[in-house]
């Protein structure tokens, strides 16, 4: 392998890295992408002549400043965000040095501006694209570090000679470049052993010191799941949910799932209700208002009907994206939520939980994470509201919200609700009613055959007799409206998919549902569902690629629980569960009879036998690979690995000549230093076999690195010098 080639590769792989790691927070636009994947590629192609251009550099300088005052024109005048400013900026200065490279130190540049891009994806992202892409730093970064030290070693020693004439023959510093013999793989695999101990010594003090955060370098993220139904109004002639979009918008894992659980699970979980039908949508009468009560708390648990009781209580933990608006879904039948604290500067944080006078439940999304919690679900099947015990609201005052209908609905629609329900006395009975037969005389479709209507309501249940969710919920409560029954429609997700990789249902975009929920004076608020069932559960696609796309998922779940969520609730956990262990196989249980004898005499007997087997199989492997290393860095010195021929061997044995002349002299050169430069420091020292050892050390430069092969003889002669000049009587030639 050339090793300009192989520094080219190296330093092209981390600048890569940090911009996939800087642009996976969501901050880059497609079009900036665009742009610095083109500038990425097209710099790989510059060499040679063109980038010891002048006129080709200072060009870069000259677009290099003039897209940082763009970037200044742009963030202060058109209101262009400056985070995003920095970021384009910072990758747009990537590339320039990627397309100016000359010297080691634009590839040591390089290999800065990576590391600082990945610290701050830190900030931005965090991602499971972040994981991958610090996982690529861990095993690149000692290859760009060793091969630049490398790199900056022969242009500083050998070019510096070359120039100044101190070299007894010219060094053609671009031709030791394009060598195949200074780097091998056993360079290479060595070089990424070294990453070990510090990726190991990074995952120690990530477990052992608590992440402080300040808040000063906090961002908000733009990866927001926008949720059709889920804002502030519903048009009828929209597009209405889109069944087939497998963007994961939840995970919901049962605290007792079963071993084989099914592949697909009905979860209902209600987000944004709406009271207000205004002829084509419905809207909510509070929008706007800011009468929510904040949700009462006992610790981490929260009361929705009453705080939760775990063990007695089902519990379902959810993992939900950031969403557009801050909704917390909650499955049906839920009594209370469990949350557990963030901790911020060393301090526990809980989230306000607030609840509209219409149940719906919001968090305050600051940080932009998310949001996992505990969903516990009571024995009773039913939906009880705890709308009227928060507002009190009088009964006619209620019953008037939740039967509004617009003046211009057509009174057909009433004599159909009076006709499906036409024997029926109960609210229970009319509303199964309507539901038996909307479900059973209507079709689900996808296609907006009423969507252009004037009406779009009465198009759906007299004209077109077919529509999506929302056209069914719509039909089932404004029906039940002109007979004063008090309804309201709901939006939320219905179903979720198995994920056999990470134990756990995926409820995706696709799976927005929309639903009717009737007020019964007994029971409170009921669901009721008129959607056929061909129209609630999704068929998302199936083989290879779905596979691949389930375990990504599971991995994304576990980044986000174990490194995204990790917290100082978290460090005292694994502590805590350290000591447990240590008193658990140090310490015999109390009613044993060795219990006394080992707490008074600590001794190896105590510790098990596998502990030990184990601790000295680590050990043992820890001593081998240091070892191994440590042969890998000896041969490195001798030029294991690399082609031996006869110049090589020539050299090679030249400078074993040259080590015994100086350890005869009583002196010996460290391993760290190379022949030539060692004789430069016998040179700073006035030591007078300086000259001898400098011609010596310059052919052995020209031997082994520029496939100058001594002449007949040569050798041997230099060899005579040597041991004559290394006698205590003979002075120097």
């Amino acid at each position: 392998m050339r090793f300009s080639q192989v520094h080219k590769f190296s330093a092209y792989t981390l600048a890569v890295l940090g911009l996939v790691a800087l642009g996976s927070g969501g901050e880059l636009p497609v079009p900036s992408v665009m742009v610095i994947a083109t500038g990425v590629a097209a710099s790989w192609f510059a060499e040679a002549e063109v980038l010891q251009s002048e006129r080709y550099n200072r060009g870069w300088n000259v677009a290099i400043v003039l897209a940082f005052a763009l970037q200044i024109v742009r963030c202060a005048f058109f209101n262009h965000e400056l985070l995003l400013g920095i970021v384009e900026f910072a990758s747009l200065l990537q590339i320039m040095k990627l397309s100016t490279r000359r010297s080691a130190r634009d590839y040591q540049q390089v290999t800065v501006l990576a590391l600082l891009q990945l610290i701050a994806a830190t900030v931005l992202g965090g991602g499971l694209s972040y994981a991958v892409c610090f996982l690529g730093f861990v095993i690149a970064t000692p290859w760009a570090m060793t091969l630049g030290h490398l790199r900056r070693e022969i242009e500083g020693n050998y070019l510096a000679d070359a120039r100044a004439g101190r070299a007894g023959v010219p060094i053609d510093v671009a031709r030791i470049l394009r060598s195949r013999r200074v780097v091998g793989p056993g360079l290479l695999v060595g070089s990424s052993l070294l990453a070990l101990p510090i990726f190991l010594l990074t995952a120690v003090i990530f477990v052992m010191f608590p992440r402080i955060g300040l808040g000063i370098i906090t961002v908000r993220a733009r990866g927001e799941n926008t949720v059709a139904g889920f804002g502030t109004t519903v048009d009828l002639r929209g597009h209405g949910i889109i069944r087939n979009d497998p963007t994961i918008v939840l995970r919901v894992e049962p605290l007792d799932l079963e071993e084989n659980p099914p592949p697909v699970r009905t979860f209902r979980l209600r987000g944004a209700t709406f009271d207000r039908y205004g002829g084509r949508g419905w809207s909510r009468s509070d929008a706007g208002r800011n009468d929510a009560v904040r949700v009462e708390r006992a610790g981490n648990h929260y009361a929705l009907l009453r705080l939760p009781r775990p063990g007695v209580d089902h519990g379902f933990r959810v993992t939900l994206d950031p969403l557009d608006p801050p909704v917390v879904p909650v499955l049906e039948g839920a009594v209370g939520l469990q949350i557990d604290a963030r901790f911020q500067a060393g301090f526990a944080r809980y989230p306000e939980l607030t609840i509209d006078r219409d149940d719906g439940v919001r968090y305050p999304n600051n940080d932009e994470v998310g949001l996992t919690y505990v969903t516990f679900v009571g024995d009773r099947a039913t939906v009880t509201s705890p709308s009227r015990r928060v507002f009190a609201e009088r009964e006619e005052r209620f019953r008037q919200r939740y039967t509004q209908l617009p003046p211009n609905v057509s009174p057909r629609v009433r004599e159909l609700a009076e006709a499906i329900t036409r024997g029926e006395v109960t609210t229970v009975a009319k509303a199964r009613a309507m539901e038996r037969y909307l479900a059973s005389r209507y079709r689900y479709t996808l296609q907006l055959e009423s969507g252009g209507a004037q009406n779009p309501l009465e198009d759906f249940l007299f004209r077109s007799r077919a529509g999506h969710c929302e056209y069914f919920s719509t039909a089932m409560a404004v029906m039940l409206r002109t007979l004063n029954v008090p309804t309201r429609n709901v939006t939320g997700f219905l179903g979720g998919t198995y994920n056999r990789y990470g134990r756990f249902y995926e409820v995706h975009q696709g799976d927005a549902h929309s639903w009717v929920e009737v007020w019964d004076a007994q029971s409170g608020w009921l669901t009721f569902d008129p959607t056929p069932a061909v129209g609630e559960v999704p068929f998302y696609r199936r083989g290879v690629i779905a596979e691949v796309d389930a375990m990504i998922e599971a991995v994304r779940v576990r980044w986000r629980r174990y490194i995204v969520d990790f917290d100082l609730k978290d460090q005292t956990r694994i502590a805590q569960e350290i000591w447990q262990y240590y008193v658990t196989h140090r310490r015999p249980p109390a009613n044993t009879p060795t219990a006394s004898r080992t707490r008074r005499t600590p001794s190896l007997g105590a510790v098990p036998v596998k502990q030990l087997a184990g601790g000295a199989a680590i050990a043992l492997a820890l001593v081998a690979l240091a070892f191994q290393v440590r042969q890998w860095r000896a041969q490195g010195a001798r030029g294991v690995g690399v082609p031996r021929t006869p110049a090589v061997r020539a050299a090679q044995q030249l400078a074993a000549a040259l080590d015994e002349a100086l350890s005869t002299r009583g002196t010996s050169r460290p391993s760290s230093r190379s022949p030539l430069a060692f004789a430069h420091d016998l040179g700073k020292r006035g030591d007078a076999f300086a000259p001898l050892a400098l011609r010596v050390a310059t052919r052995y430069m020209a031997a082994r690195y520029g496939e100058e092969a001594l002449a007949p003889g040569e050798l041997d002669a230099l060899r005579a010098e040597l041991r004559a000049a290394s006698q205590p009587s003979a002075p120097p030639r």
